[in-house]
Parts: structure tokens; sequence; C-alpha cells
């Protein structure tokens, strides 16, 4: 009796099930809206597909009870700031009566937003995705093996290994064969490219057909979109730069030109916080949603290396200190000098990694070459890689000595290679790190197998490389936008300071007043503007945020010496 009582004392209920914050708020909206949200889920039968194919993990009831919820706070915020507005005469406020509709009608259509950012996110990982199961297919690795191997690969594919995941689910959870499973994925998938690779490829397995080939034929078709794609993206780069210059620089210039004519007809600075107002906010704020538009373009890299964001943390609290000490300088020299000192130690390493990651990218394809070449002679991986140790690759010599010298000492290849990931800040080197310990997992090394990767990693810098090529024009026009800002702000703020006629001399009652300090601030603000504008030109340019740090630089330098320059040909009082 005893040994039973403490049998059933040790005993211990198994750990309840963690709900999530959206879990446990959805909970409790269905509960309290259950029939209105049961009700109006019965008229939107399309629902469950639409959330089967996006991210997000609830019932259609769940999600319009929600979508209710969020519906009735945005009514309640709303009845008070109606009532604020209507007791001290703000009718503009009234506008925010869009609100509860307006929210009720994205949380009803959030499926389909999240199906978008599933398909995008997979858009952009599926060459090298195809590119991987096409070197695993050519060593005779099974689907469903290479969906394990690419599951755990979450920080090399993040995207493509949830799908990996989702398919594994099906198979290995709820017992599907490999084919019904992918069926099922290729269903429920959002992305029209990775279905038609689904339906193609379990048409293969079907029929008893060349997997290889057919991966082969696949990776190939989608480098051809990927290239079509990249033609398609610059011409659309191309207009959103002309509408940039337009935006900013025309749009600049225009609002200096009627301060310039408000201050020669009542004589005073009225309008100089409309351009202050341009400049330290609009630009900024256009600026931003520039960047959202080019980052929703540009094709990305799961891997995104955060060192110059690190140091730039540092270095703008640099810059704000420098802006504070007072030096007997000119005031838009002075912030000339603040700005360049926040962005010139990220800009100097940006530029350095930047070279970095060029070279190894572009020695990588050759040195997967010559262990190809290595194979064919019967050497193994270890002794292939041994053998290059010696051999100059540019700045992927140093990492590549480091792992023949480590394969000498006896450590095993897969330490190696993992080290050499684990190091290395470009994710093409690491998918290639990674292709390469599955290839002589999967197979031993054999030699087609690594001339696939070879071709596979070349194909990739390639592309690359043309597409860098295609956007690189685009950042002159973001320089010519910066100098036309410069320029004309300079020679209005000359004509400011002249005689309205060539009768009146200046200070009469017939001439512009401009004081040095307005100018002064006018010239600061020009500066800033191009201090902003050098991220864009970064993004546009290489596709990355840190290579704005230099350009940055670069065109607030510009600005300085621009400034400076013109005063030697044409005097204006500061």
């Amino acid at each position: 009796m005893s040994a039973q009582k403490s049998v059933a004392v040790t005993k211990k209920k198994p750990p309840a099930e963690k709900l999530g914050s959206l879990d446990r708020l959805s909970s409790f909206t269905f509960r309290a809206f259950r029939g209105p949200s049961t009700s109006l889920a019965r008229k939107m039968p399309g629902m469950r597909d639409a959330i089967m194919k996006s991210n997000l993990r609830l019932t259609p009831e769940a999600l319009v009870s929600l979508a209710i919820f969020g519906t009735v706070i945005a009514a309640v915020a709303a009845a008070a700031v109606i009532v604020v507005g209507v007791l001290l005469h703000l009718l503009l406020l009234l506008v925010v009566a869009v609100a509860p509709p307006l929210v009720l009608i994205m949380a009803l259509n959030s499926p389909k937003m999240s199906q978008s950012s599933r398909s995008y996110a997979l858009e952009n990982e599926l060459p090298f995705v195809m590119g991987f199961m096409q070197v695993l297919a050519g060593s005779g690795v099974s689907v469903i093996s290479a969906m394990k191997k690419i599951s755990n690969l979450t920080n090399i594919f993040p995207a493509a290994s949830k799908e990996a995941k989702r398919i594994l689910v099906d198979v290995e959870v709820f017992g599907m064969d490999p084919i019904s499973a992918l069926t099922t994925a290729a269903k429920t998938n959002p992305n029209k490219t990775f279905t038609e690779f689904l339906y193609g490829y379990t048409t293969i397995l079907k029929t008893g057909g060349d997997v290889a080939n057919y991966m082969f034929i696949k990776m190939r078709e989608m480098f051809d979109r990927k290239n079509a794609k990249m033609k398609r993206t610059a011409d659309t780069i191309g207009t959103l730069a002309e509408a940039y210059v337009t935006v900013t620089s025309v749009l600049g210039i225009s609002l200096f030109m009627l301060y310039e004519v408000q201050a020669v007809v009542s004589h005073n600075d009225a309008g100089l916080q409309s351009i202050f107002l341009f400049a330290f906010l609009i630009v900024p704020l256009i600026s931003v949603v520039f960047l959202w538009l080019l980052d929703g373009l540009q094709s990305k890299q799961p891997f995104v290396d955060t060192r110059t964001f690190k140091v730039f943390a540092g270095s703008a609290l640099a810059g704000v200190v420098i802006f504070f000490i007072p030096v007997p300088i000119k005031l838009f020299m002075h912030v000339g000098l603040s700005l360049i000192a926040m962005v010139l130690p990220p800009a100097i390493l940006a530029i350095k990694y930047s070279r970095e990651k060029a070279s190894i990218e572009g020695s990588l394809p050759d040195f997967i070459r010559d262990v190809s070449e290595g194979r064919k002679i019967g050497l193994s991986p270890e002794s292939s890689i041994e053998q290059l140790s010696t051999k100059n690759y540019g700045l992927l010599s140093k990492p590549v000595t480091k792992m023949g010298s480590q394969l000498s000492w006896g450590l095993p290849l897969e330490k190696v290679v993992s080290s050499f990931v684990g190091q290395v800040h470009s994710w093409l080197a690491k998918v290639v790190g990674v292709l390469m310990l599955e290839v002589v997992d999967a197979g031993g090394g054999v030699v087609q197998s690594f001339s696939d990767l070879a071709d596979f990693t070349r194909k990739i810098e390639d592309f690359e490389t043309d597409m860098k090529a295609s956007l690189k024009p685009y950042v002159m026009v973001i320089y010519m936008a910066g100098l036309m800002l410069v320029v004309t702000t300079f020679l209005m703020v000359y004509l400011m300071t002249q005689p309205a006629l060539g009768s009146v001399s200046p200070g009469s009652p017939g001439s512009p007043t401009v004081s040095a300090t307005t100018i002064e601030e006018l010239l600061v603000a020009t500066i800033f503007e191009s201090w902003v504008v050098g991220f864009v030109a970064g993004k546009m340019g290489t596709g990355t945020v840190s290579s704005g740090f230099v350009h940055a630089c670069i065109l607030v330098a510009m600005a300085v010496a621009a400034i400076l320059v013109s005063g030697l040909f044409i005097h204006i009082p500061m």
C-alpha cells in the first residue's frame, strides 16, 4: 500500500503546453464574440484556404473574433477623439471616424498580407535552394532526406527551412507518404514558382524520371527568371531614382525660390520655418519611404552583416559630442564635421568588409573548381584542400590556408568547414561551405557533385556581379541630386543677398533682408539633406544600407567643399 502510495506521489503531471500571447488573446476574443465571429466566418469560405497559405496559425473564427475585437477598440478610441474634436472645434480630428472600418478590413485581409510576406521570403532563396537540392540529387539523396537537411539550415535558408519542416510534419507526424506530403505543400504554398516545382517533382517521382536532370533544369529556369526580374527591378529603381530626385531636389529648389520671393516681398525671414521643416523632417521621411520601397524591390540574402551598424551606434554618439564642442568655425562646417564623424568609422569598415566579401565570393568558384579537379585525379576532398592551401585566392587564401592546416592536424572535414562557415561574413560562402559538407557526407565527394557545386557557385557569383553593375548608374543620379541641392541653395542665397533691382542698394527697403545666421542655417539644412540622400544612394547602388555610410560621408564632404570653393568666387556675408 505504501509502495503504491509512493509511486502515486512520485507521478508528475505532464507539463502544460504554453500558449503564446496571440493564442491567449484569440481565445479570449472568441469567447467574447463567439456568435458574430462564427456567423461571419461561415460567410467567408475562402478564408480557411487563405490562412493555410499564410504564416498565421489561427482558425477563421479566431481571426474574425480578433478583427471584431480590434474594430471595437478602434471605435471606442475614435469616438473619444471625435468628442474631443467637437468640444475643441478641431474638425480635422473627425477623420478618425474611418479608423474602425479600416481596422476591420486590414484584419480580415491579414492572411493575404501574410501570404505575400511568405512568398517573397521564399522567392529570394529559391534559386539557391534549387542549387542545393540539385547537388544533393546528384549524390543520390532522396527528397525527404534533402528536406531534413534543409530544415536544419535555419541560419542559411530560414524561409525554405520552414517549408521543409511543414513537409516533414506531414510525413513524420501525420503519416503521409512523401508524394502526398509534397502535393499538400504545393496546394498550401503561396509562391507560384515553388508550387510548380513541387508539382513537377511529384510527377517525376511517379513516373520514375531523372530527378537530378529535373533539378538542373528548374535551377536554370529560376536563374533565368531571376535575371529577368533583375532587369525589371533595375528599370523600376531607375524610375524611383528619378522620382526621388524630383521630390528632394526639384521640390527643394522650388521651396527655396518661393522663400526668396517671400523674402523680397515681405523683407523678412518668415518662410525659413517651411524650409527647415522640409529639410529636417520631410526629406528624411521621404528617404525612409524610398528605402522601404527599394528594400521590397531588391533581392535580399538571409544573412545580414551587422558589424557596421554596431560601430555606427558608437560613432553617432561621438558625432553628437563633436557638435556640442565649441569650435571657432562656421556653423555649416561644424555640422558637416559632426555628420562626417558619425558615418566615417562605419564607412571605412563598410569599404573594408565590402572588398573582403567581393574578393572571397569572386575567388570561391575557382577554389571549388580546383577541388573538383583534385577529385578527378583521385585526391580526397581533404587532400585537395591541403594541396590548395598554398595557392593564391586573394583574401580567400587566409581561410583556405587555415582549413589546410587544420586538416593536416587531423581534424575532420566537418569541423573544419563548420569553423569556416561560422567565421566568414559572406552568405554565399556559408552556402558553399554547407553544400561541400553535404556533398562529402552524401556521396563521399563524387567528382560530378563537386563539378555541379562549382557551376552553381559561378552562376551565383555572375548573377550578383551583374545585379550590382546594373544598379551602379543610379548612384550617380542620387549624387547629382545632392550636388544640385548644394549648388542651387548657394545660388539662391547669393541672389537673396543682392538688391532686388539694379538701382536699389543692399540694405535699402527695396532689397531682401537676409541675416548671416539665416544664410548659415540654410546651408546647414542643405548639408543635412546631402547626408540623408547618401543612405538612399547606398541602398540603391548595392542593395545594402551599410554602404550608405560611405555615400553619406562623401556627399557631406562634397557639400562642404562646394560651399567653400563657391565662396572663393561669390561673396556671401556669413
